[in-house]
């Protein structure tokens, strides 16, 4: 374990003996490394990943609105084509 002699000398200046001191340190610093802390590193690449799924997220619903435009361009021309025809089949029999 590293210690930081920042640590000792705050712990020492609290009155601690430089022996007691050590060995809060010490604890204070396994207690640390024990814990699930998370760092900024580690949040950095949580960070990153989370862009990277966001990234596909939106490229996946860019295809979807992409799928539904064509869609929907399709059925207004089917539907276009229907009424067409529908006039046409009425002008045919109105006609006679």
């Amino acid at each position: 374990m590293t210690m930081q002699a920042s640590t000792l000398v705050i712990l020492e200046a609290a009155e601690f003996s430089p022996k007691q001191a050590r060995a809060l340190a010490q604890a204070i610093e396994g207690e640390i490394e024990g814990s699930d802390l998370v760092t900024v590193p580690v949040l950095n690449a949580r960070l990153a990943e989370f862009r990277l799924d966001l990234a596909g997220i939106r490229l996946d619903l860019s295809e979807l609105e992409k799928r539904m435009s064509n869609r929907m361009v399709a059925f207004g021309l089917t539907l276009a084509g229907l009424q067409t025809a529908a006039v046409y089949f009425m002008m045919l029999h109105l006609q006679r």
